[in-house]
């Protein structure tokens, strides 16, 4: 799915998170990974004091510049320049002493922090470089050592995708057995059980103590 696609407005800034918040196919997604419940209340639940409410920040280069994402403020905060951004500089030596600084504001009542990183998906860099790799050695004439190199790096990087490919189906299957909502069965295996009166003895059982 294409972003310009989502919704019309898209290409605008000031759009773009209205048209996110907005997109069917981002909600259905998210609502897929949902828990499944055996029933579902209609009315909505405000979080009180007791409820773990987690709020994300994201830091991001852009042009040189290193900016702080919060949802709770009014737009973007410029953390500092990038040195030698025109050489590949290191963008998390600006972002590292920022996020360090959040997670000790809170040391003291707070210890659960999460860090993710939005990288880009290591299988495209694999098929671009071997696309590279292969344009170069269609290119080599009767230079040996420098087409058995490139055949290497090449084996090198059918490994890489294979393994990349293993990755994403046991993900895909991983997500599948998430996403699946095991209630009915686990409801209809307990009146099985009961039904056959085995399910008394089983919790009986359950609840003894364990031999220490």
């Amino acid at each position: 799915m294409q972003w310009s696609t989502m919704h019309p407005y898209f290409s605008k800034n000031k759009l773009k998170g209205l048209a996110i918040s907005n997109s069917g196919p981002i909600r259905e997604s998210h609502n897929s990974f949902a828990r499944a419940e055996p029933f579902v209340m209609e009315e909505s639940k405000v979080a009180s004091d007791k409820d773990d409410v987690f709020h994300f920040i994201a830091y991001v280069p852009h042009n040189g510049r290193v900016y702080e994402l919060d949802g709770l403020k009014k737009g973007p905060i410029r953390l500092g320049e990038v040195a030698g951004a025109d050489s590949g500089g290191d963008w998390l030596t600006v972002a590292r002493p920022a996020i360090q600084a959040r997670i000790e504001r809170y040391a003291t009542s707070e210890i659960r922090f999460n860090l993710m990183g939005l990288v880009k998906n290591k299988k495209d860099t694999l098929l671009a470089e071997q696309a590279s790799l292969e344009q170069q050695k269609a290119a080599l004439a009767g230079d040996a050592a420098a087409a058995a190199e490139l055949e290497a790096r090449l084996q090198a990087c059918r490994r890489g995708i294979e393994v990349e490919d293993e990755k994403l189906g046991n993900w895909k299957l991983e997500n599948m057995r998430r996403k699946h909502n095991y209630v009915p069965f686990v409801v209809n295996l307990l009146r099985i059980l009961a039904e056959r009166n085995q399910l008394k003895p089983m919790l009986e059982k359950a609840q003894q103590p364990r031999p220490s």
